[in-house]
């Protein structure tokens, strides 16, 4: 084998390592740019159905309803997610819980459907599909107090 012949062959396995290297790297990358799944402050893993369609399973079973539309990141929303968290519970069982990301695009119908134009929004359905709109952050007292009604017990 020649040197030159050597050197040929040398260059060629750098490059085929480079590549390798290089399609890793692009691997790593799309693999980082995958949105993690959706994962809800309000329950403990990600559901496996979407929100509009729990909200929608409510609704036919004439369930009263909580549907909670807010985002992850603004200060008003991580203040009523903290309030819901604490009231909710004591209603689990009597009153449906829909958590809605606002900005989940699987969301984007139901927020449409619910005239969402501002967050956080608790959205509450009685058993006869009637609908009271709470804009902003809601006191906890407050929100209790309409749970209450809404489960039949105020």
């Amino acid at each position: 084998m020649t040197e030159s012949s050597h050197s040929s062959l040398r260059r060629g396995s750098q490059l085929l390592i480079l590549l390798a290297v290089a399609v890793v790297v692009v691997m790593l990358i799309t693999v980082k740019a995958q949105p993690a799944a959706p994962s809800s402050p309000l329950t403990p893993t990600a559901a496996s159905e979407s929100p509009e369609v729990t909200f929608d399973r409510a609704l036919a079973a004439n369930q009263p309803t909580l549907a909670f539309f807010h985002s992850l990141t603004c200060d008003s929303c991580v203040e009523m997610t903290a309030i819901v968290k604490q009231v909710y519970p004591e209603f689990e069982g009597e009153i449906a819980l829909v958590d809605v990301d606002v900005y989940d695009e699987r969301n984007e119908g139901l927020l449409g459907r619910a005239r969402i134009t501002g967050i956080p929004t608790v959205v509450l359905i009685d058993r006869t599909g009637a609908g009271t709109w709470l804009v902003g952050v809601t006191e906890a007292e407050q929100l209790r107090a309409h749970l209450l009604a809404l489960a039949g017990r105020g």
